[in-house]
């Protein structure tokens, strides 16, 4: 399976100079191919040799042969995956979160109109990672050797690298894509059902288990909007004096609160899967959220929750990678009507105050997302014991353990406090 390390660079002032000239004509090369190649497929024509021996031979003088080569194929890769995807619309098979399709992008911020700087280095033969007394160097080609910080987490066969410059940091970064062994799979199997939401980012119960268990995602929810209303703040401003949208600051401040909302999900995903492998999880069931933003009209602040907020495919991206390194397998199944009917009963209930579930059968009340992933076991033909109000003192609870990054918080009814 493929991963990635990712290294910053810390060039002196002469190796910089030297980083900036060769990620600025490795962004004009490929610039200048995906010109010829936009203007073609805007014609109705659209020859992948057209212009390719030309640019090659132009920039193999600059940039070396083999990083000349390596743009244009990364080049080619993005026009494959445009044409796959145009391929998947005209047959109705688009995936419903995907709403427009366009031809690879140059190198070029849309804002400012400047280059974007990046370069991509061959694997194998032109670049190697050197460690010494404790110390990591990037060997690349025009004598470059380049101290790097960052942990070497995967170690395999090392695939190509990236660099690029960011802007907004005054920072350079690489990116290494090495191939790993997947690890073996644990015997006998055993299973888990997951329920993504917003307050509760993963609400979770395992076969054989007492209590489920859930992940909570008030923080996340609170530091985000936080960092929403600053935004929004400084966008007034910026429109008031300057007549923009956006400045360098907003868009720093934009970045923070993605890197600080994934650095948390990363978090959480990590433990629960980390649980699931010490408890001897073989697969790991999740039910499949897609959709649910479509006609989903709830009021200013829940949409912004649902639709801003809530990056549910990033999420379920992250358990089935996480899941991999586990050697864990992941199945997505339809998770319909799965918070409206009782897991015990099979009653139709309703959802009251703070995310409760009341079941009139039944007469109890249920955490609403412990009801969900239980009903997700359901679908799946999984045995639940009765719950506890039956008197079975080993009985399912109907209210999860609550989950904390700092550490594990129960309440009496499973509500998640900050």
């Amino acid at each position: 399976m493929k991963r990635v390390n990712k290294f910053r660079l810390r060039p002196t002032k002469e190796q910089e100079k030297v980083l900036f000239s060769l990620c600025e004509m490795s962004a004009v090369l490929w610039n200048k191919l995906n010109y010829i190649r936009r203007q073609a497929f805007f014609e109705g024509r659209f020859d992948w040799k057209e212009g390719v021996d030309e640019l090659y031979n132009e920039f193999k003088r600059i940039l070396g042969s083999a990083t000349a080569q390596q743009i244009i194929r990364k080049n080619n890769s993005a026009w494959r995956s445009f044409f796959a995807l145009l391929k998947l619309k005209n047959q109705g098979k688009l995936p419903s979160h995907i709403r427009k399709i366009s031809p690879p992008r140059y190198w070029k911020d849309r804002l400012s109109g400047r280059r974007k700087l990046m370069t991509v280095i061959r694997r194998n033969d032109c670049y190697r990672i050197e460690e010494v007394r404790g110390k990591k160097w990037l060997v690349l080609p025009k004598g470059l050797k380049v101290r790097i910080t960052g942990e070497i987490k995967w170690r395999g066969k090392q695939g190509r690298l990236e660099i690029f410059y960011d802007d907004l940091t005054g920072r350079w970064y690489a990116y290494q894509s090495v191939e790993v062994n997947q690890p073996s799979a644990i015997s006998p199997e055993k299973r888990a059902f997951v329920d993504l939401g917003v307050i509760n980012v993963i609400t979770a119960w395992i076969e054989g288990e007492k209590q489920p268990i859930a992940f909570s995602g008030k923080p996340l929810l609170a530091h985000w909007w936080y960092w929403t209303k600053k935004i929004a703040h400084y966008q007034s401003i910026a429109k008031k004096v300057n007549g923009v949208n956006t400045t360098k600051r907003i868009r720093k401040y934009y970045r923070k609160r993605q890197l600080r909302f994934r650095h948390a999900v990363n978090t959480i995903i990590y433990r629960f899967v980390k649980l699931c492998y010490e408890k001897g999880v073989t697969e790991i069931i999740v039910g499949d959220v897609g959709g649910i933003r479509q006609n989903n009209n709830k009021g200013n602040k829940v949409n912004a929750m649902i639709h801003n907020f809530w990056s549910f495919r990033y999420i379920i991206g992250r358990i089935i990678t996480t899941a991999e390194n586990f050697a864990i397998k992941i199945k997505l199944v339809k998770e319909n009507y799965t918070s409206s009917v009782c897991p015990f009963c099979g009653t139709k209930g309703r959802r009251i105050t703070r995310g409760l579930f009341h079941c009139p059968k039944c007469n109890q009340i249920m955490n609403a997302d412990v009801v969900g992933c239980l009903n997700i076991a359901k679908k799946c033909k999984a045995i639940i014991p009765n719950p506890s109000w039956r008197g079975r003192d080993n009985g399912v609870l109907a209210h999860p353990a609550v989950l904390h990054l700092g550490g594990l918080q129960t309440s009496p009814l499973g509500i998640l406090a900050s």
